[in-house]
């Protein structure tokens, strides 16, 4: 009887083990490091498998992952931080990290996966934003008002960001200044490139936005973004699916849709 029990716990033991196996799958990540192509050699370490990989030229990496493991990312140039995966992250199996320096030292970390909601209100809540110590940044200069700094494109994608609910010519930028995010941390020969390619494989706006995006910021059923894709691409200009033409774009698939929707 008592060797009938312990068989019995042994058992029970092997299945709750087997219960508690965590299903790992390989990410795809990358570390971007904001006015710097210096991205190899980043140690990026599982805490919860005992397992890690470091970064190539390109600051990218594969590891093994899975839901609520803690990886940590670190570097001699910055202090060690951990990211939480998330289902999110698991279900992309791809995860970008990008490290922005102050005054030689870490100070802020974003984190997301390629496959972003769509929705600049809501992954904006997955930032956060500091201010810079601007007496650091002067070095000592004097009179800071006597040097006057004009607004350019950096100060309107701030602002496009920043200043949620705005809109221009009846269109939400906030909801749409998310797929320049991305491009910000890119190569533009990289994405120029890629553009280029997505065209002359005949993928059109399929190579540029996805159904999600195009049904949630332009009014389009999702029963319908094929249809209206199709729309499209029979009449679009190509030249507004180079590099460059993205407000363009965006204006010219407002005023469209509003005329698919009306048939």
């Amino acid at each position: 009887m008592k060797k009938a029990l312990l068989f019995l716990l042994l058992l029970s033991s092997i299945g709750t083990l087997t219960a508690q196996t965590i299903d790992r799958v390989q990410i795809m990540g990358r570390v971007v490091v904001a006015d710097t192509e210096d991205v190899e050699g980043v140690t990026v370490y599982n805490t919860s498998s005992n397992k890690g990989t470091v970064t190539d030229a390109k600051g990218e990496f594969k590891i093994e992952a899975g839901l609520l493991d803690i990886i940590e990312i670190s570097a001699l140039q910055f202090n060690t931080i951990e990211v939480k995966i998330s289902l999110e992250i698991v279900e992309n199996k791809q995860l970008t990290v990008f490290l922005v320096e102050h005054i030689n030292r870490l100070n802020e970390v974003v984190i997301m996966p390629y496959g972003l909601t769509g929705v600049l209100s809501k992954d904006l809540n997955k930032f956060k934003t500091f201010k810079p110590d601007l007496e650091s940044i002067n070095f000592g200069i004097d009179d800071i008002g006597a040097y006057e700094f004009a607004a350019d494109y950096h100060t309107e994608a701030d602002m496009s960001i920043l200043n949620q609910g705005e809109f221009y010519n009846g269109m939400d930028f906030v909801a749409i200044a998310n797929t320049f995010l991305k491009p910000l941390f890119k190569k533009k020969d990289n994405k120029q490139q890629k553009i280029i390619k997505d065209t002359e494989a005949g993928l059109g706006l399929r190579g540029i936005y996805s159904f999600s995006f195009i049904s949630e910021n332009f009014g389009i059923p999702n029963s319908q973004v094929e249809e209206f894709i199709n729309y499209v691409d029979q009449n679009i200009d190509s030249k507004l699916l180079e590099s460059g033409q993205e407000m363009q774009l965006i204006e010219y698939l407002s005023k469209e849709s509003k005329v698919f929707l009306e048939k």
